[in-house]
């Protein structure tokens, strides 16, 4: 291409709706970054068309590799792939963290192998997971390339139907047969708590590493609001959540905060995540958070309020770093976190 890249952008579910678009959107603006797009399965139509696009563009760095967020050694394989491959210069140190891949069920599902619910690991431990088993690239460029380091937690306003206890109930598993649908509120109230408990266990992962001052990452959620279109979202949803996707009866709380539309086509978020993920700014020691939805910034206290609350953000922070720890038992840790000093 002429000119070396500039720093490597993940972006996990990259076959899917938000996620292809955000790769169109960084391929059409930073025409030196590598983009490497995981996804469950690689071979499939949908991978073949992205890349195509993202061709057309002109030329650009872009790879597929396979990652299945249900699996945590699958994870594990991923994260040590990627180390090793910034620790020779195979690829630029890593700039952005992307975590698009989500699922929701609206059914009951048997428990993942490494013994979660499967919307939970998909959408938070997971998520988690992959990002502690990444801050050794992040680290090799110094966490400052471009302007600092990112990770990009993609939510949905969800969270406002969001439980910090729900995965730690009996949901009536064992009297429930696999396959049985879910009522569509304890869908969408499973939904919200593996977002939520997300949000929030990245958001005390920041503060312990902005307080160790090891590692300039930025760690934020950022809430793209409504999409209109096709979506790999959901299994078994019942009429009514495919309806109220597809309408702004659908929306929750949060969106509200937007005085324009919510519903977009999947293209308009993706310009705004590609935008903020290469802004330059510093991370400040104890700084607020941000939050933001659409490119709409607001403090991330003002909307999650579990926020303010440190005991249970450290409650929460410890017991992700337990249940990776042993999901991912005989992974050698790529970084340095301290659950103790997750609080400013």
């Amino acid at each position: 291409m002429g000119r070396s890249l500039t720093g490597t952008v993940i972006i996990t579910g990259g076959n899917g709706q938000l996620g292809s678009e955000i790769a169109i959107a960084i391929a059409k603006t930073q025409p030196f970054a590598h983009i490497l797009l995981t996804a469950r399965d690689i071979k499939g139509a949908d991978v073949r068309n992205l890349i195509a696009k993202v061709r057309l563009i002109g030329p650009r760095s872009i790879e597929v590799i396979s990652l299945d967020l249900n699996d945590l050694r699958s994870v594990t394989g991923f994260a040590q792939s990627t180390v090793e491959r910034v620790r020779s210069n195979e690829i630029p140190p890593l700039v952005d963290l992307i975590h698009s891949a989500a699922i929701a069920s609206y059914t009951v599902d048997e428990l993942t192998l490494d013994g979660y619910d499967p919307v939970y690991q998909t959408n938070c431990v997971a998520p988690f997971f992959l990002t502690i088993s990444l801050l050794e690239a992040f680290r090799a460029g110094n966490g400052t390339p471009g302007g600092g380091a990112k990770v990009i937690n993609i939510g949905c306003s969800a969270v406002s139907y969001g439980r910090l206890d729900y995965f730690d109930r009996d949901r009536g598993r064992g009297d429930r047969r696999l396959g049985t649908p879910i009522s569509a509120k304890e869908g969408n109230v499973r939904y919200g708590s593996s977002k939520l408990l997300a949000s929030v266990a990245l958001y005390a992962l920041r503060r312990s590493l902005t307080s160790t001052g090891k590692i300039s990452l930025d760690i934020f959620t950022l809430d793209p609001g409504g999409m209109a279109g096709e979506s790999n979202l959901r299994s078994g949803a019942p009429l009514s959540v495919r309806v109220a996707h597809q309408t702004r009866s659908g929306l929750r709380p949060f969106l509200r905060m937007l005085s324009r539309s919510s519903m977009n086509k999947a293209n308009v978020p993706a310009k705004v995540i590609a935008k903020v993920a290469f802004q330059r700014d510093a991370v400040e020691t104890c700084q607020a958070e941000r939050y933001y939805i659409l490119d709409r910034e607001y403090e991330a206290g003002s909307v999650i309020p579990t926020l303010r609350n440190g005991s249970q953000m450290g409650k929460v922070l410890v017991k992700m770093m337990q249940q990776t720890e042993i999901g991912g038992k005989g992974t050698r840790s790529t970084g340095s976190v301290s659950p103790g000093s997750a609080l400013c």
